[in-house]
């Protein structure tokens, strides 16, 4: 397979013997940059976002007061209210007051400028939609009391990597080799166009597993902007560009080749 990732990216030879391999072949490919582009997306995904999650779970350990979740009803010993605001995000921000038993109201949430509301019997969250959805606690009650302190935002982000990442590792994978398949369908409807225009006479079988390779730079490209702390502007165009660029250098080479032969 790495042959074929080289050949994919700096040989034209390579396009003329990737035109008539065993599908199977190109399927393990296929398979293959999905892997590499896995690796790399999880990679990047435990670099930028890793530390963000830590720093969000020890945050919330150093800002959120204990909190005592038992028969329905959260309690704190601290007393009044308090507003928690994210360091680096205004925009979020939690308002804790457990001696309110009160219903927390859309026009208060907006007044303190929070998007959540804990009280001592409910959890307000504010949706996307434009309204307050409640969440009864007294409906969770536990059978044994549960402390919400800096241990348990410690360990929550521990589980949270554990479930998440691998999650989505699985995700990444299958997205990955489902889109570059769909795809390859396209690009080879772009390398049949581009085939009749050269004179070639390509199967669109052959087309397809053309297609599949000629998606490597554009797929290692974006393994690489995985890792930029900032965003490339029209980097699905410069994948298409690099992807038709390749088409068409494999469809000339196979040309090339099938007129030497006659």
């Amino acid at each position: 397979m790495i042959q074929d990732l080289l050949g994919s990216i700096a040989s034209k030879q390579a396009y003329r013997r990737f035109a008539v391999e065993k599908a199977s072949r190109t399927v393990l490919y296929l398979f293959f940059i999905s892997l590499l582009f896995t690796i790399g997306g999880s990679i990047a995904m435990q670099v930028r976002i890793g530390p963000v999650v830590d720093e969000t779970f020890d945050w919330l350990g150093r800002e959120v007061p204990p909190l005592t979740f038992s028969n329905g009803k959260v309690t704190s010993a601290e007393a009044g209210p308090k507003r928690i605001e994210h360091p680096k995000a205004p925009d979020v921000a939690l308002m804790i007051d457990t001696a309110r038993v009160d219903p927390v109201t859309l026009p208060m949430m907006k007044e303190k400028k929070v998007l959540a509301y804990l009280t001592n019997n409910a959890l307000y969250i504010e949706q996307q939609t434009g309204r307050v959805e409640m969440y009864d606690l007294s409906k969770a009650a536990q059978d044994r009391p549960m402390v919400v302190d800096a241990k348990f935002f410690k360990d929550a982000a521990g589980a949270l990597k554990k479930v998440v990442y691998p999650l989505a590792v699985i995700t990444v994978f299958v997205f990955a080799a489902a889109w570059t398949a769909v795809l390859g369908l396209v690009y080879a409807l772009l390398a049949m166009l581009m085939s009749s225009m050269a004179g070639g006479t390509l199967t669109f079988g052959a087309l397809y597993q053309i297609a599949i390779h000629a998606q490597t730079t554009a797929l290692l490209l974006r393994i690489i902007m995985a890792f930029l702390p900032f965003m490339v502007p029209m980097s699905a165009l410069l994948s298409i560009v690099i992807t038709a660029v390749y088409l068409w250098m494999a469809v000339k080479a196979n040309t090339v080749a099938a007129t030497s032969a006659v």
